[in-house]
C-alpha cells in the first residue's frame, strides 16, 4: 500500500499575515489570558493592515493593540478588558473617536455563532439574550438577532447569525507540519472557531513530528483537514500565557495598561515593542531570555 504524500503547511509569520487582505473578517482565538495570538497581532500592526473585522468571545491586550494601531474597524464580541486590572484603554479611546464599532453579544451567543459556522447552518437558537437590551441595541448589523416562537412548543427563542470568517487565527501548543492541532487546558471557542473559518492559520509553540501526534490522537482537537497554514512561533502568546508552556507576565501587562491610558503612552509602547522591532524574535530578544525563563512552566505543574 502506497501512502499519500504529506502536505507541508509550514510558512513564516510574515508570510501568514501577508495572506490577510485589508477588509478581511477574522475569528480571533484564545480565551482571556490563555493562548491569544499576540505575535500575529504584532505582525498585523507591522504590516499596516486596515479595516479588519474581528469575531471573538473575549479578548484582552491583543485586540486592544489592534485597536490602538487602527488595524480593526469592527468587532463582534462579548467581552473586552484586561482581567483583574481594568477596561482596555485603546478600545475605549477608539470608540470615543468613532474609529471602531462594536456589536455586543453574550458569551454564549458568540460561542453558538461559531458553532453554527462550524456546522454550516445559517443561525443558532438560544434563550439567554431574552429580556436584555442586547436585542434592542445595535451598532452596524441590520439584524443582529431575531426573536421567534418555537414551532414545536410556542416558547420564545432568540436566533443569532452564524459566523463564517475569511480566516480563523489560533495559537496552539503543538501542531505537526500537516496541520493536526493539539491544545492543552482551556480551549475556549478555538475548536468551533477554527472549523468555522474559510481558511485557518495556526500558530504554535512547537511543530512536532506526526508520529507524536498519532501517539495521542485524543489530544488532536483540530484535524489537518481544517488547517490551511501552520507557523512555528514559540512564545507567540507572550506576555499572555500558554498552559504547560509558560505563565503570563503580569508586570509587563500592568506596564502596558498604565502606559496606554494616554495616546502618547500607547504610541511610545507601539514604537518600542512592535513597530520598532523587525519581527517576533527581536521582540523576544528585547524582553530578554532571563525574564522569559522565569515564566516557563515548572514541570509537572502547567505554570
Amino acid at each position: 500500500m502506497v501512502e499519500a504524500p504529506v502536505e507541508d503547511k509550514r510558512i513564516t509569520l510574515k508570510e501568514a499575515v501577508k495572506l490577510v487582505p485589508d477588509g478581511s473578517h477574522l475569528f480571533w482565538g484564545g480565551f482571556g489570558f490563555q493562548r491569544p495570538p499576540m505575535a500575529f497581532a504584532h505582525e498585523l500592526v507591522r504590516q499596516n493592515k486596515r479595516n479588519l473585522t474581528i469575531y471573538t468571545c473575549g479578548s484582552e491586550m491583543d485586540i486592544d493593540i489592534l485597536s490602538g494601531a487602527k488595524v480593526v474597524s469592527r468587532f463582534e464580541l462579548a467581552f473586552y478588558a484586561i482581567e483583574g486590572i481594568g477596561l482596555v484603554p485603546n478600545i475605549q479611546r477608539r470608540i470615543r473617536e468613532g474609529v471602531i464599532e462594536i456589536e455586543d453579544y453574550s458569551n454564549l451567543a458568540m460561542a453558538l455563532r461559531f458553532l453554527g459556522g462550524a456546522l454550516g447552518v445559517p443561525f443558532m437558537p438560544l434563550k439567554s439574550m431574552l429580556g436584555t437590551d442586547l436585542l434592542a441595541k445595535k451598532r452596524f448589523r441590520s439584524k443582529k438577532a431575531e426573536v421567534i416562537e418555537c414551532p414545536f412548543t410556542g416558547e420564545k427563542v432568540v436566533l443569532v447569525p452564524s459566523v463564517r470568517p475569511d480566516f480563523s487565527i489560533v495559537h496552539a501548543p503543538r501542531v505537526d507540519r500537516e496541520g493536526n492541532v493539539q491544545i492543552d487546558g482551556i480551549k475556549g471557542e478555538d475548536v468551533e472557531g477554527a472549523r468555522a473559518g474559510k481558511k485557518v492559520i495556526v500558530l504554535a509553540e512547537e511543530i512536532v513530528d506526526s508520529e507524536f501526534i498519532r501517539s495521542q490522537p485524543d489530544q488532536t482537537v483540530i484535524p489537518n483537514i481544517y488547517v490551511t497554514h501552520v507557523v512555528e512561533c514559540p512564545w507567540g502568546s507572550y506576555p499572555m500565557m500558554v498552559y504547560n508552556y509558560y505563565d503570563y507576565d503580569m508586570e509587563h501587562v500592568r506596564m502596558y495598561y498604565d502606559q496606554c491610558k494616554t495616546e502618547e503612552g500607547w504610541q511610545k509602547y507601539c514604537e518600542e515593542y512592535i513597530t520598532g522591532v523587525n519581527d517576533c524574535v527581536e521582540f523576544l530578544q528585547k524582553i530578554g531570555i532571563d525574564r522569559l525563563m522565569k515564566l516557563r512552566a515548572k514541570k509537572p505543574f502547567p505554570y
